[in-house]
């Protein structure tokens, strides 16, 4: 069930939204878990071609970073830095691509 109307400006774009929170975890026995707060949108202006924002924008207002999915780990303890690194497998790859928050692989 959604919250309250919200409108939420990241410079350019300009977003209209419900807020809601939801339980995510970060690994796979759903022992690091946290709520999570994010604006699900009925309304966006400024993301052009854009299908959906993936939470990782930081919000210019500070009362509003853990709308950001990273300082939301953090702020939480679930991780120690606000980092977020991909590795990307090519098609020669054996590896499959994934994403490590709170640090990177060092190899």
């Amino acid at each position: 069930m959604g919250g309250d109307d919200e409108h939420l400006d990241y410079g350019s774009a300009k977003l209209q939204g419900k807020m809601y929170t939801d339980k995510t975890c970060i690994d796979q026995n759903k022992t690091s878990c946290t709520n999570f707060e994010f604006l699900a949108l009925y309304q966006a202006e400024g993301l052009d071609d854009t299908d959906g924002v993936l939470g990782l924008a930081v919000h210019p207002d500070v009362k509003r970073r853990n709308l950001n999915y990273v300082w939301n780990l953090k702020n939480s303890g679930l991780i120690d830095r606000a980092v977020v690194s991909f590795s990307v497998a090519g098609p020669t790859m054996d590896d499959q691509s994934y994403a490590t928050f709170g640090g990177m692989n060092p190899e």
